[in-house]
């Protein structure tokens, strides 16, 4: 069964590089873990390397997905499957500037088929999902380019956006 890819979409209150930033660097501040998270409390979510990776208070970890290409600060792609590493969907975001320090951020969830019998289901909880995620997103980009300067579009040589294409 071939089901057709979610496509959401967010305009945030930052440029580019700043919204690519705040994707990569500062997952672990927007994401919903109270909402969307493997384990229960006290857990944390980061780039760390190519994997993003949550952490539970007691030490348990689980990757969520690993990067699968990157073009900041217009693109980044990785594979996704919290909870479910025998499921691998895949994920694209890219970040459009639209003038007067706006993105239009578009995140592309695909791969449905590796869910097998799940994947109606799979799809229509990520279909209600992105949309807060994205929400959530959205407030920390804003917040992030009013208090922060763009510090020119560089990274640190472990950031996900310095590995560039085919990481």
């Amino acid at each position: 069964m071939t089901l057709p890819p979610i496509r959401r979409q967010v305009i945030v209150r930052a440029d580019p590089e700043r919204a690519y930033r705040v994707f990569t660097d500062d997952l672990g501040t927007w994401w919903p873990l109270a909402r969307f998270a493997v384990y229960e409390r006290g857990n944390s979510v980061a780039f760390e390397g190519p994997e993003i990776v949550e952490r539970s208070a007691t030490g348990e970890s689980t990757v969520w997905g690993r990067m699968t290409d990157a073009a900041p600060p217009h693109r980044i792609a990785f594979t996704w499957h919290p909870g479910h590493e025998e499921a691998d969907g895949t994920v694209e975001v890219t970040f459009v500037p639209l003038g007067d320090g706006r993105t239009l951020v578009t995140l592309t969830h695909s791969g449905w088929e590796s869910y097998g019998d799940a994947a109606p289901q799979a799809r229509d909880n990520y279909r209600n999902g992105w949309p807060a995620v994205l929400a959530a997103f959205g407030s920390r980009a804003a917040t992030a380019a009013a208090a922060e300067p763009v510090a020119g579009g560089l990274w640190p040589d472990d950031h996900p956006g310095a590995r560039g294409r085919g990481a």
